[in-house]
Protein backbone atom coordinates (compact mmCIF):
# COMPACT_ATOMS: atom_id res chain seq x y z
CA UNK A 1 0.00 0.00 0.00
CA UNK A 2 2.74 2.62 0.67
CA UNK A 3 4.03 2.25 -2.94
CA UNK A 4 0.49 2.51 -4.32
CA UNK A 5 -0.18 5.57 -2.19
CA UNK A 6 3.03 7.22 -3.38
CA UNK A 7 2.25 6.54 -7.03
CA UNK A 8 -1.18 8.17 -6.79
CA UNK A 9 -0.45 10.96 -4.31
CA UNK A 10 -1.53 13.59 -6.85
CA UNK A 11 -2.80 14.03 -10.38
CA UNK A 12 -0.71 16.07 -12.80
CA UNK A 13 -2.02 18.28 -15.62
CA UNK A 14 -2.08 15.44 -18.14
CA UNK A 15 -3.95 13.15 -15.72
CA UNK A 16 -6.61 15.80 -15.15
CA UNK A 17 -6.93 16.52 -18.88
CA UNK A 18 -7.28 12.82 -19.64
CA UNK A 19 -9.96 12.36 -16.99
CA UNK A 20 -11.79 15.46 -18.26
CA UNK A 21 -11.72 14.07 -21.81
CA UNK A 22 -13.15 10.75 -20.67
CA UNK A 23 -15.84 12.54 -18.65
CA UNK A 24 -17.06 14.00 -21.94
CA UNK A 25 -16.85 10.75 -23.92
CA UNK A 26 -16.00 7.73 -21.73
CA UNK A 27 -15.65 5.22 -24.59
CA UNK A 28 -13.89 7.46 -27.09
CA UNK A 29 -11.14 5.64 -29.04
CA UNK A 30 -7.60 6.37 -27.88
CA UNK A 31 -6.85 7.79 -31.34
CA UNK A 32 -9.48 10.51 -30.88
CA UNK A 33 -8.42 11.20 -27.31
CA UNK A 34 -4.83 11.51 -28.49
CA UNK A 35 -5.87 14.03 -31.17
CA UNK A 36 -7.80 16.07 -28.62
CA UNK A 37 -4.80 16.23 -26.28
CA UNK A 38 -2.12 16.44 -29.01
CA UNK A 39 -0.56 13.21 -27.76
CA UNK A 40 0.26 9.80 -29.14
CA UNK A 41 -2.66 7.37 -28.55
CA UNK A 42 -0.29 4.85 -26.98
CA UNK A 43 0.81 7.48 -24.46
CA UNK A 44 -2.72 8.31 -23.31
CA UNK A 45 -3.70 4.61 -23.19
CA UNK A 46 -0.71 3.84 -20.98
CA UNK A 47 -1.45 6.81 -18.74
CA UNK A 48 -5.05 5.67 -18.35
CA UNK A 49 -3.90 2.14 -17.48
CA UNK A 50 -1.73 3.56 -14.70
CA UNK A 51 -4.64 5.58 -13.31
CA UNK A 52 -7.00 2.61 -13.32
CA UNK A 53 -4.45 0.17 -11.90
CA UNK A 54 -3.88 2.45 -8.90
CA UNK A 55 -7.62 3.05 -8.48
CA UNK A 56 -7.24 6.80 -9.01
CA UNK A 57 -9.73 6.95 -11.90
CA UNK A 58 -12.21 4.58 -13.45
CA UNK A 59 -15.09 4.38 -15.89
CA UNK A 60 -18.34 2.85 -14.84
CA UNK A 61 -21.90 2.66 -16.10
CA UNK A 62 -25.01 3.41 -14.11
CA UNK A 63 -28.74 3.17 -14.69
CA UNK A 64 -29.68 6.28 -16.62
CA UNK A 65 -32.12 8.93 -15.54
CA UNK A 66 -34.78 7.34 -17.76
CA UNK A 67 -34.51 4.09 -15.81
CA UNK A 68 -34.37 5.89 -12.45
CA UNK A 69 -37.63 7.65 -13.30
CA UNK A 70 -39.28 4.25 -13.80
CA UNK A 71 -38.03 2.87 -10.50
CA UNK A 72 -37.48 4.33 -7.07
CA UNK A 73 -34.51 6.52 -6.13
CA UNK A 74 -34.15 7.28 -2.43
CA UNK A 75 -31.81 9.14 -0.12
CA UNK A 76 -31.66 7.54 3.30
CA UNK A 77 -30.14 9.22 6.33
CA UNK A 78 -28.80 6.71 8.85
CA UNK A 79 -28.10 7.29 12.54
CA UNK A 80 -25.73 4.75 14.07
CA UNK A 81 -25.14 3.63 17.62
CA UNK A 82 -21.97 4.97 19.21
CA UNK A 83 -18.89 3.32 17.75
CA UNK A 84 -20.84 1.35 15.11
CA UNK A 85 -20.78 3.71 12.11
CA UNK A 86 -17.69 2.12 10.56
CA UNK A 87 -19.09 -1.42 10.73
CA UNK A 88 -22.49 -0.31 9.45
CA UNK A 89 -20.95 1.61 6.53
CA UNK A 90 -18.83 -1.35 5.47
CA UNK A 91 -21.80 -3.71 5.66
CA UNK A 92 -24.07 -1.42 3.63
CA UNK A 93 -21.35 -0.88 1.04
CA UNK A 94 -21.67 -4.55 0.05
CA UNK A 95 -25.41 -4.27 -0.65
CA UNK A 96 -26.03 -3.88 -4.43
CA UNK A 97 -29.05 -1.59 -4.11
CA UNK A 98 -27.13 0.82 -1.87
CA UNK A 99 -25.32 2.70 -4.62
CA UNK A 100 -23.50 5.24 -2.45
CA UNK A 101 -22.43 5.32 1.22
CA UNK A 102 -21.30 8.72 2.46
CA UNK A 103 -19.97 9.33 6.00
CA UNK A 104 -21.04 12.90 6.79
CA UNK A 105 -20.99 15.64 9.36
CA UNK A 106 -24.19 17.09 10.79
CA UNK A 107 -27.46 15.46 11.75
CA UNK A 108 -26.80 11.97 10.42
CA UNK A 109 -23.88 9.55 10.45
CA UNK A 110 -24.35 8.12 6.95
CA UNK A 111 -26.16 9.27 3.82
CA UNK A 112 -27.14 6.50 1.41
CA UNK A 113 -28.26 6.63 -2.20
CA UNK A 114 -30.59 3.67 -2.74
CA UNK A 115 -32.27 2.52 -5.94
CA UNK A 116 -35.10 -0.01 -5.94
CA UNK A 117 -37.54 -1.29 -8.58
CA UNK A 118 -40.68 -0.22 -6.67
CA UNK A 119 -41.87 1.71 -3.62
CA UNK A 120 -43.05 -1.47 -1.83
CA UNK A 121 -39.59 -2.96 -2.37
CA UNK A 122 -38.05 0.18 -0.86
CA UNK A 123 -40.36 -0.11 2.15
CA UNK A 124 -39.31 -3.70 2.76
CA UNK A 125 -35.66 -2.73 2.33
CA UNK A 126 -35.82 0.11 4.84
CA UNK A 127 -38.01 -1.61 7.42
CA UNK A 128 -36.79 -5.20 7.29
CA UNK A 129 -33.16 -4.86 6.23
CA UNK A 130 -31.91 -1.44 7.31
CA UNK A 131 -34.23 -1.32 10.31
CA UNK A 132 -32.93 -4.60 11.72
CA UNK A 133 -29.23 -4.18 10.91
CA UNK A 134 -27.16 -4.19 14.13
CA UNK A 135 -25.71 -0.76 14.85
CA UNK A 136 -28.45 1.32 13.21
CA UNK A 137 -30.59 3.38 15.58
CA UNK A 138 -32.76 5.36 13.13
CA UNK A 139 -33.33 6.08 9.44
CA UNK A 140 -35.09 8.83 7.47
CA UNK A 141 -36.00 8.44 3.81
CA UNK A 142 -36.68 10.93 1.04
CA UNK A 143 -37.53 10.07 -2.55
CA UNK A 144 -35.86 11.48 -5.64
CA UNK A 145 -38.54 12.75 -8.01
CA UNK A 146 -36.48 14.23 -10.82
CA UNK A 147 -32.81 14.37 -11.79
CA UNK A 148 -32.05 17.91 -12.97
CA UNK A 149 -28.35 17.19 -13.23
CA UNK A 150 -25.98 14.64 -11.73
CA UNK A 151 -22.33 13.63 -11.68
CA UNK A 152 -22.39 12.25 -15.23
CA UNK A 153 -22.74 15.88 -16.39
CA UNK A 154 -20.03 17.34 -14.12
CA UNK A 155 -16.57 18.18 -15.49
CA UNK A 156 -13.14 18.89 -14.01
CA UNK A 157 -12.71 21.85 -16.42
CA UNK A 158 -9.08 20.91 -17.08
CA UNK A 159 -9.31 21.20 -20.90
CA UNK A 160 -8.80 24.36 -22.92
CA UNK A 161 -11.58 25.37 -25.37
CA UNK A 162 -9.81 23.83 -28.36
CA UNK A 163 -9.32 20.46 -26.64
CA UNK A 164 -12.89 20.47 -25.40
CA UNK A 165 -14.25 21.24 -28.86
CA UNK A 166 -12.25 18.40 -30.41
CA UNK A 167 -13.58 15.72 -28.08
CA UNK A 168 -17.12 17.14 -27.88
CA UNK A 169 -17.56 17.24 -31.65
CA UNK A 170 -17.74 13.46 -31.96
CA UNK A 171 -19.50 12.67 -28.69
CA UNK A 172 -22.60 10.45 -29.03
CA UNK A 173 -25.78 12.52 -29.11
CA UNK A 174 -28.45 11.97 -26.46
CA UNK A 175 -32.03 11.78 -27.70
CA UNK A 176 -34.09 10.68 -24.69
CA UNK A 177 -37.55 9.31 -25.36
CA UNK A 178 -39.88 7.02 -23.43
CA UNK A 179 -37.88 4.81 -21.03
CA UNK A 180 -37.52 1.27 -22.34
CA UNK A 181 -38.20 -1.93 -20.52
CA UNK A 182 -34.74 -3.41 -20.46
CA UNK A 183 -34.24 -6.99 -21.50
CA UNK A 184 -32.26 -9.46 -19.43
CA UNK A 185 -29.40 -9.00 -21.90
CA UNK A 186 -29.57 -5.20 -21.50
CA UNK A 187 -29.27 -5.60 -17.75
CA UNK A 188 -26.27 -7.90 -18.13
CA UNK A 189 -24.71 -5.30 -20.41
CA UNK A 190 -25.33 -2.54 -17.86
CA UNK A 191 -23.91 -4.58 -14.97
CA UNK A 192 -20.83 -5.56 -17.00
CA UNK A 193 -20.10 -1.97 -17.99
CA UNK A 194 -20.66 -0.94 -14.38
CA UNK A 195 -17.58 -2.98 -13.55
CA UNK A 196 -15.48 -1.69 -16.47
CA UNK A 197 -17.01 0.98 -18.67
CA UNK A 198 -14.46 0.61 -21.48
CA UNK A 199 -14.92 -3.14 -21.93
CA UNK A 200 -14.42 -3.82 -25.65
CA UNK A 201 -17.33 -4.62 -27.94
CA UNK A 202 -15.64 -7.93 -28.73
CA UNK A 203 -15.59 -8.95 -25.06
CA UNK A 204 -19.15 -7.72 -24.50
CA UNK A 205 -20.42 -9.66 -27.51
CA UNK A 206 -18.71 -12.83 -26.33
CA UNK A 207 -20.05 -12.54 -22.78
CA UNK A 208 -23.59 -11.80 -23.96
CA UNK A 209 -23.56 -14.41 -26.71
CA UNK A 210 -24.46 -12.03 -29.55
CA UNK A 211 -22.68 -10.39 -32.47
CA UNK A 212 -20.53 -7.27 -32.21
CA UNK A 213 -22.90 -5.30 -34.44
CA UNK A 214 -25.84 -6.15 -32.16
CA UNK A 215 -23.94 -4.99 -29.07
CA UNK A 216 -22.78 -1.79 -30.77
CA UNK A 217 -26.30 -0.82 -31.88
CA UNK A 218 -27.96 -1.72 -28.59
CA UNK A 219 -25.37 0.10 -26.50
CA UNK A 220 -25.67 3.21 -28.65
CA UNK A 221 -29.47 3.14 -28.28
CA UNK A 222 -29.37 2.71 -24.50
CA UNK A 223 -26.94 5.62 -24.12
CA UNK A 224 -28.82 7.89 -26.53
CA UNK A 225 -32.09 7.24 -24.69
CA UNK A 226 -30.43 7.79 -21.27
CA UNK A 227 -31.39 4.30 -20.15
CA UNK A 228 -27.68 3.76 -19.45
CA UNK A 229 -25.11 6.43 -18.61
CA UNK A 230 -21.34 6.04 -18.72
CA UNK A 231 -19.35 7.94 -16.17
CA UNK A 232 -15.66 8.67 -15.62
CA UNK A 233 -14.88 9.01 -11.93
CA UNK A 234 -11.75 10.17 -10.12
CA UNK A 235 -10.46 9.93 -6.56
CA UNK A 236 -11.89 13.15 -5.17
CA UNK A 237 -9.13 14.00 -2.64
CA UNK A 238 -6.52 13.83 -5.42
CA UNK A 239 -8.18 15.87 -8.18
CA UNK A 240 -8.18 19.38 -6.75
CA UNK A 241 -11.81 19.26 -5.57
CA UNK A 242 -11.49 17.46 -2.20
CA UNK A 243 -14.54 18.87 -0.40
CA UNK A 244 -18.03 17.50 -0.98
CA UNK A 245 -21.08 19.05 0.65
CA UNK A 246 -24.75 18.12 0.42
CA UNK A 247 -27.48 20.73 0.82
CA UNK A 248 -31.17 20.19 1.49
CA UNK A 249 -33.22 23.16 0.29
CA UNK A 250 -36.67 24.46 -0.57
CA UNK A 251 -37.22 26.13 -3.95
CA UNK A 252 -39.69 26.55 -6.77
CA UNK A 253 -38.45 23.55 -8.72
CA UNK A 254 -41.17 23.90 -11.36
CA UNK A 255 -39.31 26.97 -12.65
CA UNK A 256 -36.82 25.20 -14.92
CA UNK A 257 -35.35 28.46 -16.23
CA UNK A 258 -34.50 29.51 -12.67
CA UNK A 259 -32.91 26.14 -11.94
CA UNK A 260 -30.89 26.37 -15.13
CA UNK A 261 -29.63 29.79 -14.05
CA UNK A 262 -28.63 28.29 -10.70
CA UNK A 263 -26.67 25.49 -12.37
CA UNK A 264 -24.95 27.98 -14.67
CA UNK A 265 -24.08 30.38 -11.84
CA UNK A 266 -22.68 27.70 -9.52
CA UNK A 267 -20.76 25.27 -11.77
CA UNK A 268 -19.44 23.44 -8.72
CA UNK A 269 -22.88 21.81 -8.39
CA UNK A 270 -22.34 18.12 -9.13
CA UNK A 271 -25.93 16.93 -8.66
CA UNK A 272 -29.32 18.60 -8.31
CA UNK A 273 -32.28 16.33 -7.61
CA UNK A 274 -35.90 17.02 -6.76
CA UNK A 275 -37.12 15.46 -3.50
CA UNK A 276 -40.39 14.34 -1.92
CA UNK A 277 -41.18 13.08 1.56
CA UNK A 278 -39.77 15.83 3.76
CA UNK A 279 -39.45 19.59 4.19
CA UNK A 280 -36.76 19.85 1.54
CA UNK A 281 -37.76 19.49 -2.10
CA UNK A 282 -34.27 19.85 -3.53
CA UNK A 283 -31.00 18.04 -2.85
CA UNK A 284 -27.85 19.74 -4.11
CA UNK A 285 -24.40 18.13 -4.08
CA UNK A 286 -21.41 20.43 -4.53
CA UNK A 287 -17.67 19.78 -4.93
CA UNK A 288 -15.39 22.54 -3.63
CA UNK A 289 -11.66 23.22 -3.54
CA UNK A 290 -11.40 23.97 0.20
CA UNK A 291 -13.42 24.04 3.41
CA UNK A 292 -13.44 27.87 3.58
CA UNK A 293 -15.30 27.85 0.24
CA UNK A 294 -18.33 26.46 2.09
CA UNK A 295 -18.72 29.77 3.90
CA UNK A 296 -19.88 31.68 0.84
CA UNK A 297 -21.72 28.82 -0.84
CA UNK A 298 -25.17 29.53 0.59
CA UNK A 299 -24.91 33.18 -0.44
CA UNK A 300 -23.94 32.17 -3.97
CA UNK A 301 -26.87 29.77 -4.21
CA UNK A 302 -29.43 32.27 -2.97
CA UNK A 303 -27.95 35.01 -5.16
CA UNK A 304 -28.47 32.82 -8.22
CA UNK A 305 -31.91 31.65 -7.04
CA UNK A 306 -33.31 34.18 -4.52
CA UNK A 307 -36.33 32.05 -3.58
CA UNK A 308 -34.09 29.13 -2.52
CA UNK A 309 -33.97 28.45 1.22
CA UNK A 310 -31.22 26.25 2.65
CA UNK A 311 -32.63 23.92 5.34
CA UNK A 312 -29.65 21.72 6.17
CA UNK A 313 -26.11 21.02 5.07
CA UNK A 314 -23.64 18.17 5.55
CA UNK A 315 -19.96 17.88 4.67
CA UNK A 316 -18.70 14.50 3.52
CA UNK A 317 -15.98 13.18 5.77
CA UNK A 318 -15.42 10.20 3.49
CA UNK A 319 -17.16 8.31 0.71
CA UNK A 320 -17.07 4.61 1.58
CA UNK A 321 -18.82 3.77 -1.69
CA UNK A 322 -19.69 5.77 -4.78
CA UNK A 323 -21.99 4.38 -7.47
CA UNK A 324 -21.05 0.76 -6.95
CA UNK A 325 -17.34 1.32 -6.24
CA UNK A 326 -15.83 0.60 -2.83
CA UNK A 327 -13.34 3.36 -2.02
CA UNK A 328 -10.35 3.50 0.30
CA UNK A 329 -9.75 6.48 2.64
CA UNK A 330 -7.92 8.31 -0.18
CA UNK A 331 -10.99 8.00 -2.42
CA UNK A 332 -9.45 5.37 -4.72
CA UNK A 333 -11.47 2.49 -6.12
CA UNK A 334 -10.54 -0.87 -4.62
CA UNK A 335 -13.44 -3.11 -5.69
CA UNK A 336 -16.86 -3.16 -7.34
CA UNK A 337 -20.34 -4.18 -6.17
CA UNK A 338 -22.42 -4.62 -9.35
CA UNK A 339 -25.46 -2.33 -9.54
CA UNK A 340 -28.52 -4.31 -10.61
CA UNK A 341 -31.26 -1.91 -9.56
CA UNK A 342 -33.92 -3.83 -11.46
CA UNK A 343 -33.74 -6.97 -9.33
CA UNK A 344 -35.78 -7.54 -6.22
CA UNK A 345 -33.43 -7.46 -3.21
CA UNK A 346 -32.87 -10.79 -1.53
Amino acid sequence: MPDRLQESAHLDELDLSLVNTLQIDPRAPWSRIGRALDLDPVTVARRWSRLTETGVAWITAQPGRAQISQGCLAFVEVDCQAGRAFDVANTLAQWPHVLTVDHTSGGRDLLLTVSMPTLPALSVYVLERLGTLPGISATRTQLGTHVFTHATDWRLRALDPRQRARITAERPVRSPSTPQTLTARDRLLAVRLGTEGRTSLTDLAEELGVGITTVRKRLALLIANEDLELRCEVAQPLCGWPISTTIWAQAQIDDRDALNRLLAAVPEIRACIGLAGGRANLLISVWLRSLPDIRGLEARLTSALPQLKVLDQAVSLRFVKRMGRILDPAGRSVSTVPMDIWSEPS
